[in-house]
């Protein structure tokens, strides 16, 4: 089980006060009876809708059938779905009327626009998303398997229970004759895992005029609470040489010996536990045959931390490790950035925060506060208050075992539609990015919570 979440401070308790307003004023209010009373009614039909998209391939850059699948059922529900470059499928909720243009603290009037292209003068949006992608190639066998209350498939927990609880919210507010009073937008982005480095989130807060209000991202184990975004740098490494045959050019510089060399150098690196930052080699390939000196070889590394000064100074020593050994064996070596992760974070009693953990609360739900890399890395490192929480049970994610429990479902999908109402409500009271600004990419350190638990999520 991940570590219990410490005591909390003078802050967070302010927070805390402040937020059960508004999450008490959701439960009373008619949208809310009238979306939970659907939900509960769906169950068995949220659960043939999560084995349906698992079913659905959507490899990390061929995510094209499930987006599809995705804007279709968007289209049943009359939403206007929208597509880009990147993939994305995104439909926005239309406020009920446009609502003045909220005040700063000066008197000065904020930007408006909901960041869907259509213009300004609406209020800022709130966005909720989860990723379309999986780590698993086309060819995996994703046909889901039923054993007492688990289902095991491949993505099944990453992410098709978010996608599919996605859009079982939209097809319940829909029946509740759902009318914000700022525009929500449903996204279903692309690129999450692996080296799709955020492209779908990057492509889609690229494009908007103004920034969202708040994101709340679907990702990730039942009880996990993630305002700590963790950066990564991602390097593809090739070392390359001259080659030659093993016998009659023994000596000759070897693009693998340099590789290896390097790997037994990183290895030995001190790393820091506060804050934490950590690499690993995920990929290794090179060479001809077993008996010819390797003229290529190459690697690939994750670089990550919670602090974005320790992840700078992490790869400033990797590459000249890397250099290093390439100069000791006499190859040459290339470093290519395939992956850029950046780091932000909220504090712990920024009211988003706070709102969440008492919608998790007040489904029963224990919040676990764990860093982690999500799409809302992105959003975070832009200063738009953003928070990762998870609305499944499961283990396994990134493996062919991977599966959900049936138990804890339906409190999933009670915790995203709080967060999402409560969420709402707060982003027309006028809160928002101007209301708490986010932090963005900062030396300052954060807590040291294991960011590898259960619960967590990390790509």
């Amino acid at each position: 089980m991940p570590p219990p979440t410490p005591a909390r401070s003078a802050g967070e308790a302010a927070a805390a006060a402040a937020a059960g307003p508004l999450v008490r004023q959701v439960l009373q209010d008619p949208t809310w009876r009238h979306a939970w009373s659907y939900l509960r009614r769906q169950l068995d039909r949220y659960v043939e809708e999560i084995v349906r998209i698992t079913q659905i391939p959507a490899p990390t850059f061929a995510e094209e059938p499930r987006a599809r699948y995705v804007a279709a059922r968007l289209e049943e529900l009359g939403l206007a779905v929208r597509r880009d470059e990147a993939g994305n499928v995104w439909a926005p909720w239309p406020a009920l009327k446009p609502a003045p243009a909220p005040r700063d603290l000066a008197g000065r009037g904020r930007p408006t626009g909901h960041g869907t292209g259509d213009g300004a003068g609406s209020p800022a949006p709130v966005v909720i998303s989860a990723h379309l992608d999986t780590v698993f190639p086309p060819e995996t066998p994703l046909t889901v398997r039923r054993q007492g209350r688990r289902l095991y498939g491949p993505g099944i927990g990453d992410n098709s229970a978010s996608v599919a609880c996605l859009l079982l919210l939209a097809e319940a507010l829909s029946h509740a004759g759902f009318a914000p009073p700022v525009p929500v937008i449903w996204l279903f982005n692309t690129g999450e895992e692996g080296l799709g480095n955020l492209r779908g989130m990057r492509a889609f807060l690229d494009a908007c005029p103004v920034p969202p209000a708040a994101m709340l991202v679907l990702d990730g184990g039942l009880g996990m609470l993630c305002y700590r975004g963790i950066g990564s740098r991602r390097l593809r490494v090739t070392f390359t040489g001259p080659g030659g045959h093993s016998w009659k050019d023994f000596g000759q510089p070897s693009a693998i010996v340099a590789a290896g060399r390097a790997l037994a150098r990183l290895a030995s690196l001190p790393m820091p536990s506060e804050p934490r930052t950590t690499w690993n080699a995920g990929r290794i390939s090179g060479g001809t045959s077993v008996n010819t000196i390797a003229s290529t070889c190459q690697l690939e590394l994750d670089l990550r931390s919670e602090d974005a000064t320790a992840l700078a100074s992490l790869e400033q020593a990797v590459r000249q490790v890397l250099a290093e050994a390439a100069g000791e064996e006499g190859v040459d070596v290339d470093v290519a950035v395939v992956g850029d992760r950046p780091q932000g974070a909220l504090a712990p009693d920024h009211p988003l925060v706070a709102l969440v953990r008492e919608a998790m609360r007040t489904c029963g739900i224990p919040a676990h506060d764990l860093p982690a890399s999500t799409d809302a890395n992105l959003p975070l490192s832009r200063g738009i208050p953003a928070v990762t929480f998870g609305i499944r049970h499961g283990d396994g994610a990134h493996t062919l075992d991977e599966y959900i429990d049936r138990s804890g479902l339906d409190r999933g999908l009670r915790l995203a539609l709080l967060a999402l109402l409560a969420t709402v409500g707060w982003a027309a009271a006028g809160g928002g990015r101007a209301a708490g600004e986010a932090a963005g990419p900062s030396s300052a350190a954060s807590p040291g919570a294991a960011a590898s638990q259960s619960s967590g999520r990390e790509q």
